[in-house]
């Protein structure tokens, strides 16, 4: 079962002639563009969203910026989804029968478990990660949360680049256009920073551009990221693998909140040791997601869609 490929009912007047000439570069530039403009505008109005907010609670400006930011692109995303004929179940990957659903992310959730821990089990064979002394042995907690972070992000990231986004540009290019353009967006996103700690009482308009300003400080030294964008962009190349194969992204949840959850659990019961050997294998992201994770996942992408040619070929002999 592949993705939904019909072309949109209803598309604005200035979009579809925005979109006319180049279509994977006009529909991906759409949602950029939407992205950016919730950054710029969040930006303007951070600081008296900050005094609003503060009303209830002092909350960092920073964290105020990016909550206002999300909030933006969520009503933004939501107009344009409706505008592009993307806001229907199937465009957005939830085209399957409940029951279908929960099982195929269900065997998502396992299958990135047992991703995850050839993984796991190396960084800790090669010293890379060790474990921390004094663990109170809480770790069915750790699970708990790690369970419930991993299924709200992949919940969200999933709709959005192997759902609406996946198909907005299966749509108007090619299916390996939506496979490749959504993942770098995927991996370059998660880069972004932007912290700024200010006393409250010097908090003014100008403080929310010098957090946009910050947003992309990592990418000034490339070459320390470049791992783990990679792995990342690997990352993103699977998923949209199996949201190809399964024609929804019930799947892609499952793996994606497996993943979550692994590292979440990972990290909070190991640290990093900077003295071993290899300890460059993990990067600088996350101490998880490096050249090891990279290799890995790159591998089972190349093994899951030779697979996955050899199944289509075998079912067109059939037929």
């Amino acid at each position: 079962m592949g993705v939904v490929l019909s072309p949109p009912r209803k598309i604005r007047p200035f979009i579809e002639k925005f979109a006319a000439n180049s279509p994977l570069v006009r529909t991906f530039a759409l949602f950029v563009a939407l992205l950016a403009l919730a950054l710029i505008v969040a930006a303007a109005l951070t600081y008296p969203t900050w005094l609003l907010v503060g009303t209830v609670s002092v909350e960092p400006v920073h964290r105020v910026m990016n909550r206002l930011a999300m909030l933006l692109a969520l009503v933004g995303l939501i107009v344009l989804t409706r505008r592009l004929g993307l806001s229907n179940r199937a465009a957005l990957g939830y085209r399957l029968p409940a029951a279908e659903f929960f099982r195929q992310l269900g065997i998502g959730w396992a299958a990135g478990v047992g991703l995850m821990l050839p993984l796991v089990a190396l960084l800790l064979a090669l010293d890379v990660r060790q474990i921390k002394p004094g663990l109170d042995g809480d770790v069915l907690s750790m699970v708990a949360q790690g369970l419930l972070s991993g299924l709200v992000v992949a919940f969200i990231e999933e709709t959005f680049f192997r759902g609406i986004l996946f198909t907005a540009v299966a749509r108007t290019s090619s299916i390996r256009a939506a496979i490749v353009a959504p993942s770098l967006l995927y991996a370059a996103l998660h880069f972004l920073g932007g912290k700024l700690r200010v006393p409250p009482e010097q908090v003014s308009w100008e403080h929310g551009f010098q957090v946009l300003s910050r947003l992309f400080e990592r990418y000034a030294q490339p070459l320390a990221l470049v791992d783990s964008f990679l792995a990342l962009f690997a990352l993103g190349v699977l998923l949209a693998l199996v949201r190809l194969r399964t024609g929804a992204i019930a799947a892609c949840i499952g793996l994606h909140a497996a993943g979550v959850c692994t590292i979440f659990v990972l990290r909070d019961t190991t640290s990093i040791n900077g003295t071993a050997q290899l300890a460059g294998i993990v990067g600088t992201y996350d101490g998880v997601i490096g050249w090891a994770a990279f290799v890995w996942i790159a591998a089972i992408g190349v093994a899951f869609a030779i697979l996955q040619n050899q199944s289509s070929e075998s079912s067109s002999r059939d037929s």
